[in-house]
């Protein structure tokens, strides 16, 4: 192990023995082939969404090197499925890069985004929010990653319609040989549009005097909500999330705009909004 650079300790007497100890220089690591994999596709899913946004170019030239070493080294049996699973995935600018949910069952993965490659339609058991668990008879289309979870966008063909899956809540994967057609769809906006159309904890709405093009074109970045066109010169934006802070982050993002505005929201909201005036009325 020495050889190998691992600083290796070693005490005598009684109870002595061996021990792995630190280093100045990191040593060969091993990894098992679920954890090369996890690892591999983390590193992917950074590398694409820092391209997106404010990630230092140290950190993301760091990023993509370690990548691009670490898929080399993967073993033949392991590296067509990690390029499936990437080829798998959309992202897009995180509205929580901060999210730490980390990475679900690999093989879990591993089989939605074969599935996902091959268009084959698949049966899994997805636990609700309430805890009960359903069948479900799908068409998988696409992988997305927002705030640390994992999602599976798929035409859910006993409902017939398009649903989204948190994938750590997917379990008892198996394919249906059964092949379609790939449909046309924008796998990481229905995902956002879904959170935004859903009624969480926290909500908020606010009513711009201008249109909603107009609001588009003075907004830096994705509305994490839905807007909704009121008048030629009047527009709405209903935001809601579980989390306070995420509301609040997506308000102080839209009244950055340059517009009259009025807001109706939940008194949380309300209130973490005024203790931010009082903090921005102290500046200068």
């Amino acid at each position: 192990m020495k050889s190998l650079d691992y600083p290796v300790r070693s005490r005598t007497g009684r109870d002595g023995g061996y021990s792995l100890g630190e280093s100045s220089n990191l040593p060969p690591l091993q990894f098992d082939d679920e954890e090369a994999v996890a690892i591999a596709v983390s590193l992917s899913t950074a590398s694409r969404q820092g391209r997106g946004q404010s990630v230092s170019g140290g950190v993301q030239v760091a990023t993509d090197s370690a990548r691009i070493k670490l898929e080399r080294m993967l073993p033949t049996r392991l590296r067509r499925r990690y390029h499936r699973l990437v080829q798998s995935i959309e992202a897009g600018p995180d509205p929580d890069p901060g999210g730490e949910a980390g990475l679900p069952d690999t093989e879990v993965l591993l089989e939605l985004s074969d599935a996902c490659a091959d268009h084959q339609a698949l049966s899994f058991i997805h636990v609700k929010r309430d805890g009960s668990r359903t069948l479900r008879r799908v068409q998988p289309h696409k992988l997305v990653t927002m705030s640390g979870y994992w999602y599976l966008v798929a035409f859910d063909s006993d409902r017939d319609d398009w649903r989204s899956f948190k994938v750590e809540r997917i379990s008892s994967v198996k394919h249906r040989h059964e092949r379609f057609e790939p449909q046309a769809l924008d796998a990481w906006s229905f995902v956002t549009q879904s959170f935004a159309e859903a009624r969480y904890r926290f909500s908020a709405t606010v009513t711009f005097e201008i249109s909603a093009q107009q609001l588009r074109s003075k907004h830096h970045g994705t509305i994490f909500g839905v807007v909704t066109e009121l008048t030629h010169q009047r527009c709405e934006v209903r935001l809601s999330a579980d989390a306070l802070d995420l509301v609040v982050e997506y308000l102080c993002a839209l009244l950055s705009v340059d517009a009259d505005f009025q807001i109706a929201a939940d008194r949380e909201v309300l209130n973490r909004l005024e203790a931010i005036r009082a903090r921005l009325g102290t500046v200068g």
